[in-house]
């Protein structure tokens, strides 16, 4: 069955527009800008009136979002229960004046927690059991795509455990997002989403297993949640539009629908497992103040005939997403010349492949009931995640990468974890770079190439060029081995068309609030905090030149300029100039560009260190996008620059890179491959 045929399409196709333009409006801030770009474009690819709604974008999330920690928690309020006795008649209480599910976790432990001596005995229970930060589950991995990308401003959870804050850690550097547990973390809550300065929330009403004082679900602090806490999500809501997406959570805190009440206009669509209760729809209608003859108006259900699983739902609306950004085509607007495509949705192929091959299915049967099984399992996930993840590093890297940015990065947090629970007896380094591929540089103490024996070959005649690419299908083969095993066809296919795309994409990641570097070194830096940024302030950089227009370009390989809109904005350019560590889009670049056109020149992979494309209006320097990009590190603070001082001192920059480089030519290609 197509996605387009399954029950609620409609709904889902209406979100996915909705955090699209939301996106669209934080990616790029400046009003001129979006003026500029909403008169260049057809309506149905940048939707000007939903982009400038004052829009709110949040996700609230419940226990049926952990499903594979149901069974623990099922388990455990049995255990409760066995040894404090189950009151019946609180539960009948919650359940008819409160509207809790009976059979929930949560209902389970605020009947239990009649009494201080069994609060605090449920509380340390908990933090025993739901502070484990695994297995990955694939829902929580595309929530926090969205949120570091900013089709989300804000995360509310009444969950107590800890899987969504790993995944959020893994996506997001510490200050790209708030995490607010407490009152005392509400101080750093940044100002509302429409500030210059926001960054994501992550709310959690409920409080944390790791802080078992923060646990909120005894009677009086399930009811009276924090002040100042509500107060962030009263903010949130406060709004003209707010949109809602509902992972697994039931709607049936009164307190939570009380706050429903706040926007003008509310829009929830539910990613769960099952439909709203419709005395839960009354209740807010209720608080709403909704007419009588428009029931539930603000409800879209989104389910799946096969699979209503949260983790399925989510996959569904990456999937729209992705549709959506591209459906005006990869091609140049007929009238203006403006790319048809604004947003680029990034892949969320890695989480996908992440969570398939270390999800809650390879958890080990039983795995809780013995203190010494947890703490095997742990340390086995993380041996394994940190393969995965080193793995990842070399394909992005082509196989050739330094110690420096890896350092910091996801491959050793998991490592370094490791380490500690095995009190540094484990495998050390060397074995999780061999099980990933890699090993390390003969004349280099600090950098890491593939393995010999999984690169890529190919044959030119006699010629052999062997590189440091990987060959997917081998690097697949050795590190499934390491990380699944045994591995299904369907595991090898997954991890193999991963890589592959790792390595042809060069995937980086753009910090967002990072720009301490460039604010200093230019006057006036736009900062491009998303991938739609760059490709809007780039068609921003490329509009309206002219064939003897001059543009210099300095890039890793080129492969963008092969890429829609570039290479037909960029058709009658006269002068291009393209500095480059690699190059193995050559032949490409020069079917499209030509010979004469396209002036190139090689400089060493190490010094390659400044990426840059200018425009010059003739020779004088007008506009320009800059980021460094320092020992292949994995991410980059891109920003934006038109101002005459600060585009010329980085033409002088080229010039000077330009002049050291060598000419690209047939006996001076050490870096060229047939790939």
């Amino acid at each position: 069955m197509a996605q387009s045929d399954l029950p609620g399409s409609d709904n889902l196709e209406l979100l996915a527009q909705k955090l699209l333009a939301r996106h669209l409006r934080v990616s790029v801030p400046d009003s001129a800008v979006r003026d500029r770009v909403a008169q260049a474009q057809d309506p149905s690819v940048y939707p000007s009136g939903l982009v400038e709604r004052q829009m709110r974008c949040v996700a609230v999330v419940g226990a049926g979002a952990s499903v594979p920690l149901s069974k623990r928690g099922a388990d455990l309020a049995d255990f409760l229960e066995s040894r404090f006795g189950r009151d019946e008649a609180e539960l009948d209480r919650l359940e008819q004046v409160n509207g809790l599910d009976r059979d929930e976790l949560e209902t389970r432990l605020i009947a239990l927690s009649s009494t201080r001596d069994t609060a605090r005995e449920v509380r340390e229970t908990i933090a025993t059991e739901y502070s484990i930060r695994h297995p990955t589950l694939l829902a929580y991995e595309l929530l926090a795509h969205l949120l570091k990308h900013r089709f989300l401003d804000a995360i509310v959870s009444f969950n107590f455990d800890e899987l969504l804050d790993q995944s959020l850690d893994d996506e997001l550097d510490p200050d790209e997002y708030t995490a607010v547990v407490s009152e005392r973390d509400c101080a750093a809550a940044p100002p509302l989403p429409d500030a210059p300065n926001y960054v994501p929330l992550y709310i959690k009403l409920h409080g944390t297993a790791s802080e078992p004082a923060s646990l909120r679900f005894t009677r009086d602090a399930y009811f009276a949640l924090p002040p100042r806490v509500v107060g962030l999500v009263r903010d949130l809501l406060h709004t003209d539009d707010c949109i809602i997406l509902n992972l697994g959570f039931g709607l049936g805190s009164f307190d939570f629908q009380r706050l429903l009440a706040i926007p003008k206009r509310l829009q929830v669509f539910n990613l769960s497992h099952g439909p709203v209760d419709g005395k839960v729809v009354e209740r807010i209608d209720h608080e709403r103040g909704a007419p009588e003859d428009e029931p539930g108006a603000w409800l879209h259900e989104v389910t799946a005939a096969e699979d209503g699983a949260c983790d399925t739902l989510m996959q569904r609306l990456t999937g729209e997403i992705k549709r959506l950004s591209r459906a005006a085509g990869p091609g140049a607007h007929p009238r203006s010349g403006v790319p048809g495509r604004l947003v680029h949705f990034r892949s969320v192929r890695r989480h996908e492949t992440v969570a398939h091959l270390l999800g809650s299915d390879t958890s080990r049967p039983g795995w809780a009931a013995e203190e010494e099984w947890r703490r095997e399992e742990h340390i086995d996930y993380l041996r394994r995640r940190a393969i995965l993840e080193l793995a990842f590093a070399g394909a992005k890297s082509r196989g050739l990468l330094s110690l420096g940015p890896l350092a910091t990065d996801r491959p050793s947090r998991y490592y370094d974890r490791y380490r500690r629970l095995t009190n540094g007896r484990g495998d050390d380094w060397r074995a999780f770079c061999s099980a990933a591929g890699l090993i390390e540089s003969e004349t280099v103490p600090d950098i890491l190439v593939s393995l010999p024996s999984l690169r890529k070959k190919r044959d030119r005649g006699e010629e052999t060029q062997v590189l440091h690419e990987f060959a997917p299908s081998k690097l697949a083969h050795h590190v499934l081995a390491r990380v699944r095993n045994p591995a299904s066809d369907e595991d090898f296919d997954i991890l193999r068309r991963t890589l592959r795309g790792l390595q042809r994409q060069n995937d980086v990641e753009i910090h967002t609030n990072d720009d301490r570097v460039c604010s200093k070194a230019f006057r006036r830096p736009v900062t491009l905090a998303t991938s739609t940024a760059m490709l809007v302030y780039t068609w921003l950089m490329l509009d309206g030149v002219k064939p003897k227009d001059r543009i210099y370009v300095s890039s890793e390989t080129g492969a963008w300029l092969l890429k829609e809109p570039i290479r037909t904005l960029l058709s009658k350019q006269e002068h291009i100039h393209l500095l480059m560590a690699f190059a193995i889009e050559d032949d490409d670049l020069v079917d499209v560009y030509g010979r004469t056109r396209l002036q190139k020149r090689v400089v060493d992979p190490w010094r390659h260190n400044r990426h840059m494309t200018i425009v010059c209006n003739g020779d004088r320097p007008a506009r320009a996008v800059y980021f460094a990009r320092r020992l292949r590190t994995p991410v980059i603070n891109p920003v934006y620059l038109d101002g005459v001082r600060d585009v010329g001192r980085l033409w002088t920059t080229y010039q000077v890179r330009w002049a050291e480089a060598r000419p690209l030519d047939a006996d001076a290609m050490p870096h060229k491959s047939t790939t």
